[in-house]
């Protein structure tokens, strides 16, 4: 059955990763300013190329989005 699919789904998700030991996963909102200005060149090139592009507006929309925190060792 489904159930027992699942249940031997996170048995074996356990088993490989004990739940303690795998990253966390969290929501974070993350807005690029369309008015940046950079005093490092290479920088403010990369803006400057990235503002050009056909992409650029999805950075200014604002939304949640998972943010994974790096796990420490």
């Amino acid at each position: 059955t489904m159930a027992t699919t699942i249940e031997q789904q996170v048995a074996l998700d356990e088993a490989l990763v004990p739940s303690a030991q795998r990253l966390r996963i969290g929501r974070s909102n993350f807005r690029l300013p369309s008015d940046i200005q950079s005093k490092e060149p290479t920088l403010q090139v990369v803006y400057d190329v990235l503002h050009k592009s056909p992409f650029f507006k999805a950075f200014l929309v604002t939304a949640d989005v998972p943010e994974i925190y790096m796990q420490e060792f």
